[in-house]
Formats: C-alpha cells, structure tokens, sequence
C-alpha cells in the first residue's frame, strides 16, 4: 500500500512539474505606450503619446501622436536601452533620441535647429 501512494505521489509530481513552464516568458519593457512631454516647442508643451510594438520581422516600430496628428517613427532602434528614430511633421524632419530608465523615458525632438526636451512615463493599463 505505502509502495503504490509512493509510485502515486511521484507520478502526480511528474505530472505537474512537466506541465508547468519552467521558461518565463520576457516582457520586453520598450513596447506599449508612453506619456511625454515635449518642452518648449514653438507651439508650446506638447502632449504626445509614442506607441512602441514590434513588426512581422520582429523589429521595433512605432508611432507619435499629438494635437498635430500622429506620425510615423522611421528608422527605429531600441539598443542598450537607447532609442533613436524619426519623423515628420508639416514636411519638417525631427529626430527622437533618448533613453529609457524603468518606467521613464528621457530624450529630446531635435529640429529646426533646436533640440526640445522630450520626457515621459510608461502608460500602464490596469
């Protein structure tokens, strides 16, 4: 009786260790969405919102959204925690540079031959 709750009791624990995952799956802290703030623009603060996700080929893509319209981020790249991307308002070319601690993000809009400080926080939906 003791030998068959044994074989029992190992089987049951075979049973839930091999259906478990023993791989966590990495959230990748870049994408989603994050709140910023671009200062001192001509216009004013301006309120955006950069949309971070990762394309069919994996690669990191985005969007910026503000009062102006929402324009797309070329030449993403996310590195060390680093991003550098592009955009085009008005058929003027900005750069986006900056980078990301935790939940924030600290970077500048360089164009017009100024740079405007762009900072942020990660939006996190509950």
């Amino acid at each position: 009786m003791k030998k068959t709750q044994l074989i029992l009791g190992f089987v049951t624990l075979f049973i839930l260790t091999s259906c478990g995952t023993s791989k966590s799956a990495k959230v990748d802290p870049y994408i989603g969405s994050w709140s910023l703030l671009i200062e001192d623009t001509p216009q004013g603060d301006m309120a955006s919102t950069m949309t971070l996700f990762k394309n069919e080929s994996g690669a990191y893509a985005g969007n910026l959204s503000s009062d102006l319209g929402s324009f797309i981020l070329s030449n993403l790249k996310i590195i060390d925690g680093k991003l550098s991307g592009a955009f085009v308002v008005q058929d003027m070319d900005f750069d986006l540079t900056g980078t990301f601690e935790d939940m924030l993000f600290k970077g500048y809009v360089s164009g017009m031959g100024a740079d405007f400080k762009a900072n942020g926080k990660k939006i996190v939906s509950e």
